[in-house]
Parts: structure tokens; C-alpha cells; sequence
């Protein structure tokens, strides 16, 4: 953890965008830490709010087109023989395939926002050859609000931001009672005017 943070320290946005891309691209770097002291950093008055947030969405589209790219013509036999370079987590990737499989481009989506799948959901939905476009679409559409919500929550928390790492699970039910209320006044606004 302490490279990142001395990395981003001295590299500012451009280390941010470097570490961002490979944890979107199956490399297991914690994103709570490193959006988290992007917050932290925007506290301080050393990067500013809105480019953190534009860094970190592109380097995660960036690093999720990437993994796509490794799926697609790799697939799992890549993973798998060069995995242990990577610090590579079957268990994860296997979750994240079975969403994906079960699924499709809503489990990209929900994918993003599940800390450990999210580092390894863009795989198996470029092994499915799932449609590129499709698949950019749910990916913005889910790593907007995770970037968004961990650079905030590491400004709010200042020198607390590594709470964030400790607490990620309870970060985690959160998003997904939030998602969940948010789908269902969706679901039932269309079931009003399907009536």
C-alpha cells in the first residue's frame, strides 16, 4: 500500500491514472486505496475534485477495455498461465464469471461496484464476445458512481480515508442497499405506466 501512496505522491494524476488502469485490468490493486487517497489529496488542496473524478473514470473505462481485450483473445488460459505474475485470485474471477454468465451486461454494471469482482469482471465478458459498445456503456454507467463515492469519502474522512480499506464490506452493503432502492423506484414507475 505505501508504494501507491508514495507513487501517486510524487506522480500525482498521472500515477492515479497508471495505478486506476491496472487495477480495472485484472491487477489487484485495492481501489479504495487509491481513490480514497485521491480524496484524501483533494482535501489537502493538492488535486482538485472534478479531475480526480474524470482520471479516475477514464483509467477505470481505460483498464476495463483492456481486461475486455485480454478475454477476448487470451481467455482463460491466459489468466490462468500467467495469472501468478498478477497476484491473480481464481476465486474472484470465477465469481465474476459466473455473474457474468448469469447475468450479462448487468452484471458488468453491478460488477463495478463489488469490491474484488471488479478487478476481474471485464474478462469473462470479453470471452463471451459480448458486444464492445454494450459493454463500454454498463462500464461507464458503473464506474462513475465508485469513483465518485470513494473520492468523496476519502475528502470527508481527510486522514481517516484509509478507513475505507478496513471497512470496504459495510461500503459494499451500502451500495448495494442504495442500487436496490434506486431499482426498485425505477421498477416501479415503469410498472405505473405499464399500466
Amino acid at each position: 500500500m505505501d508504494y501507491i501512496i508514495t507513487f501517486m505522491e510524487t506522480y500525482g494524476y498521472a500515477a492515479m491514472f497508471i495505478a486506476m488502469v491496472l487495477e480495472n485490468a485484472n491487477i489487484p490493486i485495492p481501489s479504495e486505496i487509491v481513490l480514497g487517497f485521491a480524496g484524501y489529496l483533494v482535501a489537502q488542496g493538492v488535486f482538485d475534485m472534478n479531475m480526480t473524478i474524470i482520471v479516475g473514470t477514464v483509467a477505470g473505462i481505460v483498464g476495463s477495455v483492456l481486461s475486455y481485450w485480454m478475454g477476448e483473445y487470451g481467455g482463460r488460459p491466459l489468466l490462468l498461465k500467467y495469472g501468478k505474475y498478477i497476484f491473480f485470485n481464481e476465486h474472484k474471477f470465477e465469481l465474476a464469471e459466473k455473474l457474468f454468465n448469469k447475468w450479462g451486461g448487468t452484471a458488468v454494471f453491478v460488477g463495478r461496484l463489488l469490491p474484488g469482482v471488479r478487478t476481474f469482471i471485464s474478462f469473462p465478458a470479453g470471452m463471451a464476445r459480448y458486444p464492445m459498445w454494450h459493454f463500454i456503456i454498463w462500464t461507464v454507467l458503473g464506474t462513475i458512481p465508485w469513483t465518485i463515492l470513494l473520492v468523496y469519502l476519502g475528502k470527508v474522512l481527510g486522514d481517516r480515508w484509509q478507513d475505507l480499506i478496513q471497512y470496504n464490506h459495510e461500503l459494499l452493503i451500502a451500495m448495494v442497499v442504495v442500487f436496490a432502492i434506486i431499482a426498485l423506484v425505477f421498477g416501479i414507475k415503469y410498472y405505473r405506466k405499464r399500466r
